[in-house]
Formats: C-alpha cells, sequence, structure tokens
C-alpha cells in the first residue's frame, strides 16, 4: 500500500505550480503588452492586434491537441520513476527556454524583409510567423509538464479531505507564482528593465517547476499504467456525466477569468493613465485577499462540498466584473484608484475558490473513472479538460484583441477594454447556468463506497 504524502511532499508538490504558474502568468500579461500595448521595439505594434489574437488561438489549438495525446502518453507510460515525473523532468528546462525566445521578435513592424523570387514581407508579417511557431512550441511543453503534474494530485491524495488540502497547497503556490508574475514581474521591470526581469523571473519559476520531482512517485502513488488507446480513452472520459457538467461550467467560468487578466495592465496603462510597474499594486490586494481565501475554502469545501465553494466563486466574480467598465472613472466619489483597488480586492475571495476547487472536483469526478473502465486514468481527466479549456482561453485572447480591434484600446478610445468586464461576467454567468447541475451527491456516494473517502 503507498504512504501518504507528508507535508513536506504537499509542500514540494505545490512548488511546481508556483513555478509554471510566473511563468505562464508572465508570458500571458506581458507578451500582449509588449507587442501590442506598448511594444518593446519601435512606436508601432509589432504584429496587429487582431493577428496577434488569431495567432494566440492558434497557439491554445496546438495545446488543446497536445492535450490528449500527453494525458494518454502518461497514463499508459511505464517507467522506473512513474508515470508522471519523467514528462516533467524533461519537459521543464525546454519550457523555460522557449518562453525567454518568445519575447525577443526579429524585427520592427515597419521593417521590409526580403524573401525568395524577389517577394518581401514586412516585419510584423514574419514576427507573426516567428510568434506562431514558438507559441505552438511553448503550449506543447507547457501540457508535457502541467498534465502530468496535474495527475498526481488524485494518486497522491486518495481521499476528499487529502485532495482538498494538497489542492490548497498547490493553489497557495499558484498564487504565489501569479502574485510574483505580477508584483514581483512589474516591480523588477521599473528597477532593472523588462529583458533583467524575465530572465530572473524565468530562472525562479525553473527551479520551482523542480521542486516536485524530489517525490518519489512510486512510494506515494499505486497507481498502475493504463491500457486504453487515445480514442477510446477519450470516450470513455466525455462519458462522465459528472465530468462533462463540471468541464462545461468551468470553461465558461476561465474564459470569462482570463480575459480580466488579459486586461489588467490595460486597465492600469490606458484607463487610470499610469506605469506597467503600477499594476502590480492593484494585484497584490487581490492576492493578499486571496491568500486569505485559501483559509477559508479549505474549510467550507470541507464542511458544505466543492459544489457549493465552486457556485460562490462563480457568482461573486459574475456580479463583479460588470464594474469594471467604470475603472478611471470617479464613482460614488471615489477616485478612480480607489475604485480600482476596491475592485481587486473584491475578486480575491472568489479567486481563491478558483485556484483551489476546481482541481479537487476533476481529482473527485476521476474516480468514476473505475466504474466505467476499470482503470485509473487521471491524467486523461485533466488531458480532456486542457483539450477543451485551452481552446477557451485562446478565444479568450481572441474577444480582447477583438474588442481592442472594434472598440479602440486607447486613452482617447477606451471602449474595447473598458467592455471586457461586462463581457467576461456574460460569460460566467453561462458557467453558473451550466454547473448548477453537477452531481455532486452522486460522486460522493460512489468515493465513499469504493474508497472509503
Amino acid at each position: 500500500m503507498a504512504k501518504k504524502l507528508p507535508v513536506w511532499g504537499q509542500l514540494l508538490y505545490g512548488a511546481g505550480a508556483g513555478g509554471f504558474s510566473i511563468i505562464d502568468r508572465l508570458m500571458i500579461t506581458w507578451l500582449i503588452t509588449v507587442f501590442i500595448v506598448k511594444p518593446i521595439r519601435g512606436v508601432e505594434p509589432l504584429v496587429p492586434a487582431l493577428a496577434f489574437g488569431i495567432v494566440m488561438f492558434l497557439g491554445r489549438v496546438v495545446d488543446a491537441i497536445a492535450d490528449p495525446i500527453i494525458a494518454r502518453w502518461s497514463d499508459n507510460f511505464q517507467g522506473r520513476l512513474g508515470r508522471r515525473i519523467p514528462f516533467m523532468l524533461v519537459s521543464g528546462i525546454i519550457y523555460t527556454a522557449v518562453f525567454i525566445a518568445l519575447f525577443y521578435p526579429p524585427l520592427t513592424e515597419d521593417t521590409q524583409v526580403s524573401l525568395l523570387f524577389g517577394l518581401t514581407a514586412r516585419g510584423g508579417i514574419i514576427n507573426s510567423i516567428v510568434l506562431t511557431l514558438l507559441l505552438g512550441l511553448y503550449f506543447i511543453l507547457f501540457t508535457a509538464y502541467v498534465c502530468p503534474y496535474l495527475a498526481l494530485l488524485p494518486e497522491l491524495a486518495r481521499s476528499n479531505k487529502d485532495r482538498v488540502d494538497l489542492a490548497t497547497w498547490k493553489a497557495v503556490f499558484s498564487i504565489i507564482g501569479v502574485g510574483a508574475a505580477f508584483i514581483g514581474g512589474a516591480a523588477l521591470v521599473g528597477a532593472i528593465g523588462f529583458y533583467p526581469m524575465i530572465w530572473i523571473m524565468g530562472a525562479v519559476g525553473l527551479v520551482m517547476l523542480y521542486l516536485p520531482v524530489l517525490i518519489k512517485e512510486r512510494v506515494y502513488s499505486e497507481a498502475k499504467p493504463a491500457s486504453l488507446g487515445l480514442i477510446d480513452a477519450l470516450k470513455t472520459t466525455f462519458r462522465n456525466r459528472a465530468f462533462t457538467i463540471y468541464l462545461a461550467g468551468n470553461v465558461a467560468f476561465w474564459l470569462g477569468f482570463n480575459i480580466i487578466t488579459l486586461n489588467v495592465i490595460p486597465y492600469v496603462v490606458v484607463l487610470l493613465g499610469g506605469t506597467e510597474d503600477e499594476s502590480g499594486l492593484y494585484m497584490a490586494v487581490a492576492f493578499g485577499v486571496a491568500m486569505f481565501g485559501f483559509i477559508l475554502v479549505n474549510i467550507l469545501a470541507k464542511k458544505f462540498g466543492l459544489k457549493a465553494m465552486m457556485m460562490f466563486s462563480m457568482v461573486a466574480f459574475m456580479v463583479i466584473l460588470p464594474f469594471f467598465f467604470f475603472i478611471g472613472r470617479p464613482l460614488f466619489s471615489l477616485s478612480p484608484q480607489t475604485i480600482m483597488f476596491i475592485l481587486m480586492a473584491l475578486v480575491g475571495l472568489p479567486m481563491a475558490g478558483l485556484f483551489v476547487v476546481p482541481d479537487a472536483i476533476v481529482a473527485a469526478v476521476s474516480d468514476l473513472e473505475e466504474k466505467l473502465s476499470g482503470q485509473r486514468r487521471e491524467a486523461m481527466y485533466f488531458g480532456a479538460q486542457g483539450f477543451i479549456l485551452k481552446v477557451a482561453l485562446g478565444l479568450s485572447t481572441l474577444i480582447t484583441t477583438g474588442l481592442f480591434h472594434f472598440f479602440g484600446n486607447t486613452a482617447a478610445q477606451p471602449l474595447g477594454i473598458q467592455l471586457t468586464g461586462p463581457v467576461a461576467a456574460l460569460f460566467i454567468l453561462a458557467g453558473v447556468l451550466i454547473f448548477i447541475r453537477y452531481p455532486e451527491k452522486e460522486v460522493v456516494t460512489f468515493q465513499r463506497e469504493s474508497i472509503g473517502a
């Protein structure tokens, strides 16, 4: 019988989430800034705004396709170090290197490049091609690390209580990573410049990515390799009714949430007239509340269930986000900066739920797989979620840049940025209407009968 993961193992596991949270949030937040909002080279956007959105969407499509492939590979893998750790070992360093390469666009937009047969192309076209290739590779490597990493959670923690605890530690380090990306990244840009920040933060993220590798997977997990092929594994996964209901609701939730996170710097720079490093102050408020919120979420999820906490987080976001339309304007006799601080504080508590609850729910519904196929295929559940979720995340970038393109993203024409809050709230409303049907009693009953959770 596998040993119970000690607290130090939970900390090591959680640290991995801090690593990829730093790197991925820096990519999501700063890439759109240095290519479009405030170009790192020249004064014109390095790629057209709508083209950037399309490229990001295509990258997410590649990522989505990679998810079930890597998930099936990991579920069926037989290795001396286990099913998950080998993937994390190989992918971590290459993933970090590609992340840094993304921020070195080769040309300014107005550069003319000579091609074969006398053809020429503007720098924006070349940048778009290079960005497409690098983003595809980036997202594949991200999946190669994160999908096996997530699959470890239900294997290392078998009861609901242990899973909520492990998911909470993962969430704590995730928020630390996101906070480091927003707050530390912004502060470092102001102190030493953009490129030194990217290299330093990349190095910190790399170290954290490799801390979970110190866990001896075979000691704390008794899972055996699965045998289903890719198509059969996907079909069986999507026959899990609890999973499909959860997934549809969670995808709508993340689509709205990602629209907001993409726009934190534009809110500060364009709507408030501030600087990039000031965005860290506002995010610090949200993360401070979220860190406190983790304690509440951990306690309340064990008392009232995962569904109740997920519903609370979704409804809270849905109510708060329309007020982001008023950023940059005095409201209730308060300054625009005060309004921004209040809004960021309010989103902190539901953000805590978003970082803890979904992983625990996927871990729970993956137990039902034993009733469907008789096998443990945790990675495929996270992979199937990633397949859908990452297309939605790419769509969030496309929606954001589409709003910029049609309604404006400058101080003179800010409507595209202002609309992001209300649009995000509409997607989360759709998520609420779907997730309310999640059959939590069925999931909990099966756990108690099969593993005594």
